[in-house]
């Protein structure tokens, strides 16, 4: 099998305080990949998100993760978008090996408990805010099904009492570009870190 090309893609990991809470999608079971999972929204770049960047990747990935998070949501950043509400917090590149892969930036961004999620249909049949402990909890318990990259940033984020708090740790670091494989355990395929 030819090895396949990842797709560039952005997601934003949306946060609300009091207490710190993460906006969670659950995706429609006839998404080409990854279906009927709890997701953070985004999806792949398109080429209106490379105009905007103007050449930086950082700005494209930014720019579409916005994008995204409004076609999925209905949630703006804020028009003209300011770049700076978006800090990146990960890098994923889906295992090789796989039909479909994914280079992926994951941005941290914040907004208020007023905020009111409208979800596309096509896109996502459930929303939820849940601190991050608890999306992972209930994930190890098998009520809620993760994605392996979805479930790690949350496990990153576990512990953290504010956005602020979050965002300020991200926004100076630097940012490594995991790379999972897939490995066979007892006859089954499984996604681990090396």
């Amino acid at each position: 099998m030819a090895e396949v090309t990842p797709i560039a893609a952005a997601s934003v990991i949306l946060l609300r305080d009091g207490p710190l809470e993460v906006l969670m999608i659950r995706r429609h079971e006839n998404r080409s990949f990854a279906p009927d999972v709890w997701a953070f929204p985004g999806g792949a770049v398109e080429d209106i998100d490379d105009e905007r960047g103007e050449g930086i990747v950082l700005n494209t990935m930014r720019f579409a993760a916005a994008r995204e998070l409004v076609e999925e949501t209905g949630i703006s950043l804020g028009t003209p978008l300011d770049l700076e509400r978006l800090v990146w917090t990960s890098h994923w590149i889906t295992p090789e090996g796989l039909p479909k892969r994914f280079d992926t930036y994951f941005f941290l961004a914040c907004v208020g408990r007023d905020t009111v999620t409208a979800l596309q249909a096509s896109e996502a049949v459930d929303s939820i805010w849940i601190s991050p402990a608890d999306a992972v909890q209930r994930h190890l318990a098998g009520s809620f099904p993760l994605f392996f990259p979805t479930l790690k940033n949350l496990e990153a984020i576990v512990g953290f009492r504010s956005s602020t708090e979050l965002i300020e740790s991200r926004r100076k670091s630097e940012i490594p570009t995991t790379r999972p494989v897939i490995v066979v355990e007892n006859g089954e395929k499984k996604i681990v870190l090396p």
